[in-house]
């Protein structure tokens, strides 16, 4: 009985894992080129109901949103706070792949100028 407890424990264990890393609930890591061939490094925290970026990743949310998920790789987005945000009834739709600690989102559709113009590949932080 010991055994076959430590193995539905195991296998609970195992099963939150794999539904943690399924989500894209987390902090991330991703960059922006700019005009100048720099590089803007930003982390972007998402959380049940939200997501936030830091641009140059100083701990200071510069932009923040919400979101909603279909549930079959497609998500709708919306800004609430920040500078330089679309009107928060400008929606964009994105489509997304995640693949082990790695995401990537593509614009569907969105009129939001200059938000999601090439596709956004972040790593989990």
């Amino acid at each position: 009985m010991k055994k076959l407890f430590v193995f539905f424990l195991f296998a609970f264990s195992l099963s939150t894992v794999f539904a943690q890393q399924a989500s894209l609930v987390g902090k991330w890591a991703g960059q922006f080129p700019n005009p100048d061939g720099t590089v803007l490094k930003f982390t972007m925290t998402i959380t049940e109901d939200a997501y936030h970026f830091d641009f140059g990743s100083d701990g200071t949310f510069d932009s923040s949103g919400g979101y909603a998920s279909t549930g079959n790789d497609q998500i709708t987005i919306w800004d609430t706070a920040g500078q330089n945000v679309c009107p928060g009834d400008q929606k964009g739709v994105y489509s997304y792949v995640l693949s082990g600690n790695t995401v990537t989102f593509t614009k569907v559709s969105d009129a939001c100028p200059g938000r999601g113009d090439a596709p956004l590949v972040l790593n989990r932080l």
